[in-house]
């Protein structure tokens, strides 16, 4: 394989300095088939001697990064693209400082708001349930609230302050609250050096890693969400860990298979699986990785020298230690959250009775397993686990006005129904020479359910629910009084469609906990139906039960769980629910938050569209009291600069793609190899932390962007980096350095509003450089002496928990 050698034209005395790259193929003749040779002849002699005509000579130098990085980069071969990560004891100094630097501005004032802010709501809240055992439910994965909680054990925190809404005071209650924002602000400092080390890494100048490092150390939406006791933090630390990581792997791509090099792939998986482990954001860091890996693996795919054999281990470590190891990490932070919170708490009704079944306090225990007529059952709405079929002495408001019939999410007595036959198979047995033997309901069989507290029996019409009023829904009600036969609507055709495979009969015999059936009204030829939608406060916002024609199955399941019947006989088969192991309890979980996640779509005061996350348009208000507040701002420099960087990325390499293909090879100043390599990995991260969101339609915020951020700015310091190497050096550090205070002004411009320090209202708006910035200036008071107490912004917390099956009646 031919050498590619960069071709650097030096001035000659009397000529403009005009600085340009060529290529030369060493090791080839300028006839060599696929040569581009009158590129070169343009510029040579007819005994490829220089033109003196040009001004200019040349000499062949390979362009050795070692004279600008921090890394030592030697030129890397092959498909390796090895990199020799060597940072000199003055630069560890550099970043000492640097770090020393960014610690007081990170810690700084830490125990201010002393108030609940934001979703500290929730996450303080969730640290309390694992100190006190009891099982939650929450639509992220368990990693970063579990740090919160041993942060908040480590500094004396005992769980019985409730977090319940914003401004509660911390200093009155007790609350060690600085220990636990303690933890996100040392991870948010943390990413200081692993800026430095990430752009070290990928071969980048020291004085862009020291420029990167102070940068981010200094952008002000970082280091407010690092402050508090939010999740971001650790997903950007463990993302950060994740690619620094990864670069550093690539940096032993010359030792494949070493310790070091196994030691930095490991690393990048389990920070990859720690990062997953804390807010599902991770999985674009995943796909990130991946892409990469699916590009290196294929340029070594065409390196001759790397054999069959050495390929496929190549493949078979990335495939452990990217998939198996990160899949491992995600398993083992759910065993420790679910042994952890093994006790009976809130979040039971999200999950199934199996896995409610292996919680502490929960008491399902056996039922008995064959389901006979005049027995009184319990019946669990299968699909959803939102609950209970209810009913209760309360009756609709509009429709029939009949007694209600809901979906509630605990167990009461409203919960029993019995089940009995229809009028006329009542005759048919009461005629019978064994009127009381016990018989079992059979698939097809048609029954009526009976509420057994109020003597109302289960009753469907053709009349529209109170919520869903869509032609093919009637409403279900319960109907009827205490000695009335009923009538033909209350009769419903049993079906069971699913049986339990280690009872074979239950398929065709309806059985407790293994026979899951649909409810089919005889006379409208609907299903009885739930899809958790919720009932007005009239009816206890309790989940709406509808009879739907042509119902899918999924949402028409049910099954029973309680079984009571004084004439079963005491050795009678019992049944009970299954105890999952931890792979089905990940499963359950996992798709449960899928589930509520999506379903969070409510509209928030501060939510925000991906498109309008790279410019910023709108943050978003965290906290505010008196002439103080929090208010999630970004540096605008750093955010705009960011993106029209990575914006650059993709125009540049279309328009290099389609000259490519007219011939023409361009060098982009000596660095476009290493521009694909290094700003390429950061804008191909930055895509896959960015476009997933625009198909989301649940509540989004800003913060949801710091990960894209973050690569993002990597990307443009980098940028900064590369094309800056061959103009002079003064002019690169007034950039450098032009940039750097520009950030430290904004830094200090928009401190206020992320430290919660007190400002005057003409700061306040002279700093709104877009209109959209709506925190609240009204507050602060004015220089003049006049002070408005009004706030604007009132300050919310995100969903992250539905309620389930409402309040009791």
């Amino acid at each position: 394989m031919a050498h590619l050698e960069n071709m650097r034209y030096r001035k000659q005395p009397g000529t403009a300095a005009v600085y340009e790259d060529a290529t030369v193929i060493s090791g080839m003749s300028p006839t060599t088939p696929g040569t581009p040779v009158t590129a070169v002849e343009d510029m040579m002699g007819e005994n490829m001697e220089p033109r003196s005509d040009l001004g200019y000579s040349y000499g062949k130098k390979d362009l050795n990064y070692a004279d600008y990085s921090a890394a030592g980069a030697a030129p890397h071969q092959s498909s390796d693209r090895s990199l020799r990560l060597t940072i000199s004891k003055n630069q560890w100094l550099t970043l000492g400082l640097i770090t020393l630097f960014a610690a007081y501005i990170r810690l700084w004032r830490l125990s201010n708001p002393a108030n609940v802010v934001f979703d500290e709501v929730h996450f303080g809240k969730f640290a309390g349930k694992y100190l006190n055992s009891t099982y939650f439910f929450d639509v992220h994965p368990p990693l970063a609230k579990m740090m919160f909680a041993a942060a908040g054990k480590l500094a004396g925190y005992d769980g019985v302050f409730d977090f319940k809404s914003i401004g509660l005071d911390y200093i009155s209650a007790g609350v060690p609250y600085v220990g636990m924002r303690l933890m996100p602000a040392l991870l948010g400092l943390a990413m200081v050096p692993i800026s430095y080390i990430t752009l070290a890494a990928f071969g980048h100048a020291a004085d862009a890693c020291a420029l990167g490092a102070l940068v981010v150390a200094l952008e002000n939406a970082l280091l407010t969400q690092s402050r508090l006791i939010l999740l971001d933090a650790a997903l950007i630390f463990f993302t950060g860990a994740t690619v620094m990581c990864w670069a550093l792997f690539f940096t032993q791509a010359h030792r494949p298979f070493s310790n070091r090099w196994w030691t930095y792939l490991l690393l990048t998986g389990i920070n990859m699986g720690n990062a997953l482990s804390c807010k599902w954001v991770g999985l674009f860091l995943v796909a990130t990785i991946g892409v990469w890996t699916l590009k290196d693996l294929w340029e070594k795919l065409g390196d001759l020298s790397i054999t069959p054999t050495q390929y496929a281990k190549h493949f078979m470590a990335r495939g452990f230690a990217l998939i198996v190891v990160p899949l491992t990490v995600y398993l083992f932070w759910f065993q420790i959250h679910f042994s952890v919170l093994h006790k009976s708490g809130d979040g039971n009704a999200f999950m199934s009775p199996e896995f409610q079944n292996t919680l502490d306090g929960v008491s399902l225990g056996h039922t008995p397993r064959d389901i006979y007529y005049g027995s009184r059952i319990r019946i669990r709405h299968a699909a959803t686990n939102a609950g209970y079929l209810h009913s209760h002495l309360s009756n609709y408001e509009s429709g029939s006005k009949q007694q209600q019939v809901t979906l509630y999410g605990f167990r009461d007595e409203n919960n029993y129904w019995m089940i009995t036959r229809t009028e006329a198979a009542e005759q048919r047995v009461q005629n019978s020479t064994d009127p009381t033997a016990l018989q079992q309901i059979k698939d097809g069989d048609i029954v009526r359910l009976m509420h057994y507290k109020t003597h109302r029996r289960l009753h469907s019409h053709d009349v529209r629910p109170p919520v869903t009023t869509n032609d093919y829904q009637n409403e279900v009600s319960g109907y009827g009084w205490e000695g009335f036969k009923g009538d033909s609507n209350d009769h419903w055709r049993v079906q069971i469609l699913e049986g339990d495979s280690r009872v074979p009969e239950s398929k065709e015999k309806l059985m407790a906990i293994h026979s899951r059936f649909r409810l089919i009204h005889v006379g409208q030829r609907c299903a009885l139906f739930s899809n958790r939608k919720k009932l007005p406060k009239w009816a206890h916002e309790q989940v709406e039960v509808t009879c739907m024609k042509s119902a899918k199955f999924p949402k028409t399941l049910w099954r029973i769980e309680t079984n009571i019947n004084s004439q079963i006989p005491a050795d009678a088969p019992l049944a009970e629910y299954k105890r999952p192991g931890l792979v089905a309890k990940v499963l359950e979980a996992t798709a449960v938050m899928w589930r509520v996640n999506n379903g969070l779509t409510k509209s928030h005061p501060y939510e925000s569209r991906p498109h309008t996350w790279p410019w910023m348009r709108r943050g978003m208000s965290f906290w505010g009291k008196e002439n103080r507040g929090i208010y999630l701002l970004g540096t605008p420099i750093l955010w705009w600069l960011s993106f029209v960087a990575i914006s650059a990325f993709a125009g540049i390499q279309v328009v290099m793609f389609l000259r490519d293909r007219r011939g023409i090879c361009d060098r982009l100043m000596g660095v476009r190899e290493r521009y694909a390599d290094t700003v390429g990995f950061f804008f191909i991260g930055w895509v896959l932390h960015w476009i997933p969101f625009f198909i989301m339609g649940r509540q989004l915020f800003i913060h949801h962007y710091l990960p894209a951020l973050w690569l993002a700015i990597m990307g443009f310091i980098g940028t900064l980096d590369l094309f800056t190497r061959r103009i002079s050096r003064r002019v690169r550090q007034v950039l450098m350095i032009g940039l750097l205070l520009v950030t430290i002004r904004m830094y200090f411009q928009y401190s206020h509003i992320a430290y919660g320090t007190a400002w005057s209202r003409e700061g306040c708006q002279s700093s709104k450089w877009l209109k959209s910035w709506d925190y609240d200036c009204k507050r602060y008071p004015s220089m003049h002496g006049t002070v408005t107490t009004t706030a604007v912004d009132v300050p919310q917390p995100t969903t992250v928990m539905p309620s389930i099956g409402g309040s009791p009646a």
